[in-house]
This record gives C-alpha cells, sequence and structure tokens, in this order.
C-alpha cells in the first residue's frame, strides 16, 4: 500500500511540474553578444580635423593653412570696402569658421571691443599671425577683431563642434601671414628683367 502511495505521489509531482512548464510564457533568449560587438556599439565615432594640411593664399595678400577635409569657399565681392570674405566647413562636423577683411569703421580695436561685447562678457589679447587682436567668446558664438593700417581682420565661428572647430581656429591664428597681393606680384614678375630668369633644364654658360 505504501509503494501506492509513494507512485501516487511521485505522479502528481510530475503533473504539477509538467502543468508549470507547458503554462509558463517562455522568455526570449537572449543572444550572446561577442565583446569585440559590445565595444564597437559603445564607441561613439569622433571626427578630428586631418594633420595634413593645404595652404590658402588669398589674392588680396594672406595666407594660412587649414586641414584637408574641411572644404573653402571664396563669396563673390559685391562692394569696394570688402577685400576678402571666405568661410572654412566640413561634411562631417556642424559648425563653420568665417573670415571677412575690410575696411575698419573703427579707429581701435578698444572701439571694435565696445561695438561687440555684451555685458557680462569677457575679452582676451590673442595674436592673429602677428597682427594683436582680441577674442570675445559670447553664448553663441566666438568673434575675433584685429585692425592693422585701416583694415579690420574679423573671424566668426558659432559655438557649435567647439572642440573641432577650436582646434582649427588656433592653427589659423597662428598660421596666419601676409603675402604679396596677387597683382603686386604679377606686376613685379613683369618688370623682372628676362636675363635674370633661369628655366628648369636651360643650360647656363659661363
Amino acid at each position: 500500500m505504501r509503494k501506492y502511495l509513494i507512485l501516487i505521489v511521485c505522479l502528481l509531482v510530475t503533473l504539477v511540474v509538467s502543468a508549470y512548464l507547458l503554462l509558463t510564457p517562455k522568455k526570449p533568449a537572449t543572444p550572446l553578444l561577442n565583446p569585440s560587438t559590445i565595444f564597437e556599439q559603445k564607441q561613439v565615432k569622433k571626427v578630428l580635423p586631418s594633420e595634413t594640411l593645404i595652404e590658402y593664399t588669398d589674392p588680396s595678400g594672406f595666407s594660412f593653412s587649414y586641414p584637408d577635409n574641411l572644404s573653402i569657399v571664396s563669396r563673390e565681392i559685391t562692394d569696394n570696402n570688402t577685400y576678402a570674405d571666405i568661410q572654412l566647413f566640413s561634411k562631417e562636423v556642424s559648425g563653420s569658421l568665417s573670415l571677412k577683411i575690410t575696411d575698419s569703421k573703427f579707429k581701435t580695436l578698444d572701439e571694435w571691443l565696445k561695438k561687440n561685447i555684451s555685458a557680462g562678457t569677457t575679452s582676451k589679447d590673442v595674436k592673429l599671425g602677428t597682427l594683436s587682436a582680441k577674442e570675445i567668446i559670447l553664448s553663441d558664438r566666438l568673434l575675433l577683431g584685429a585692425l592693422d593700417q585701416g583694415i579690420s581682420f574679423n573671424i566668426e565661428m558659432p559655438r557649435v563642434e567647439e572642440d573641432f572647430w577650436m582646434n582649427v581656429y588656433n592653427k589659423i591664428l597662428s598660421d596666419f601671414s601676409f603675402a604679396a597681393p596677387e597683382s603686386a606680384a604679377s606686376q613685379a614678375a613683369a618688370n623682372t628683367p628676362s636675363s635674370d630668369i633661369v628655366f628648369e633644364g636651360e643650360e647656363v654658360v659661363e
């Protein structure tokens, strides 16, 4: 009798467990991820300014170098007071950097500073190549102003992707230099005596 009782109890336990397994909804299996896949998912692509530089020389008489993963646009000059109006931008990163050179409305940098600075904003002295300049960081953009012989040099940089564009900005500031204007260089070449010009590969007899 005891054997039958044990057998019945075992049978009942088996039926209860089987019913529980059948009626309980199955959880979807969690796919196993490769450690390298997890790393790739966490890794965020960060675009940096290229270490390879392109030299830009403007016909109005200045030059600087910029990363070759940027594009540069020289806007059409529509008035006699503007000498250059260029913009650097990236196809991969938001934001831009603009440089505009015009006849100055200001006699001193302090006048430019008072016109552009806002309450609660500070400025600092910087260099645009060899030129003394003022830098203002506003809530939405960075401004730079420099003066040279009545000419105003202005850089404007929206504060978007700031780490990227500050790298570009600092490079331009340190590399900015003056070059002979295109018309002056052409005139100088035209005035050079032909006897002084030696072409590559030409044999010189002394």
